[in-house]
């Protein structure tokens, strides 16, 4: 899936001038923990909640409570920014996001155009979003989730699961594959029949596990 399926797209914005207590006020308004800086129309980094406390706190070790309320009440965005935070665009998938934004320790991704234009910006949040909707897990409906355990991996195995549940008349919605620790196959059926499903695979030999 694209990143774009899932980045979102109403966008707040601010600017390198814009004081930093405004860009806090926008987030606590608008519930969101990160802003894009935009000078011209044109991405020039960002701000998040987490620069700012992690500035607040650095500075805390040697300025009054009072000190500090003053600086911060003063200073700008662009005293704050990330102005090296990295981005993507939207060509890229979202399994790529997530790797990148994992191995670069991210919580946020802003998504740009190749004029620099914010297009959207992505968060941890959605990607677990785009996990959830991949897995076709359904919070409550652990009748409809199985594994199959598969002891000897080989050419076909999936199409010979699908294909065992479609003769019996019984519809796969999702197929997860994890080989980390052994080969399972964590399935989604739909029409709640997920007993039904487990008792045929059973029969056909297969080792079925419960979530």
């Amino acid at each position: 899936m694209k990143i774009k399926q899932y980045m979102s797209t109403d966008l707040i914005t601010v600017t390198p001038e814009t004081g930093v207590s405004a860009a806090v006020s926008k987030m606590e308004e608008h519930k969101i923990h990160n802003l894009p800086v935009v000078k011209d129309g044109k991405y020039v980094g960002i701000i998040t909640q987490d620069i700012i406390d992690a500035k607040s706190a650095s500075d805390a070790t040697s300025l009054s409570v009072y000190e500090l309320n003053y600086i911060l009440s003063k200073a700008n965005v662009a005293e704050f920014m990330d102005a090296k935070a990295p981005t993507a665009t939207t060509d890229w998938m979202v399994e790529e996001a997530a790797e990148f934004m994992r191995t670069n320790d991210l919580r946020v991704l802003p998504i740009v155009d190749g004029n620099q234009n914010v297009t959207g910006i992505i968060t941890y949040k959605d990607i677990f979003k785009a996990l959830i909707d991949l897995s076709g897990y359904l919070a409550g409906d652990s009748e409809s989730r199985f594994v199959v355990k598969i002891s000897e991996d080989r050419i076909g195995v999936i199409s010979e699961l699908t294909k065992t549940l479609a003769d019996a008349g019984i519809s796969v919605s999702h197929i997860f594959v994890n080989d980390t620790d052994g080969i399972e196959i964590t399935i989604q059926v739909h029409g709640g029949q997920g007993e039904r499903a487990k008792v045929v695979l059973s029969e056909a030999g297969y080792t079925v596990v419960d979530l």
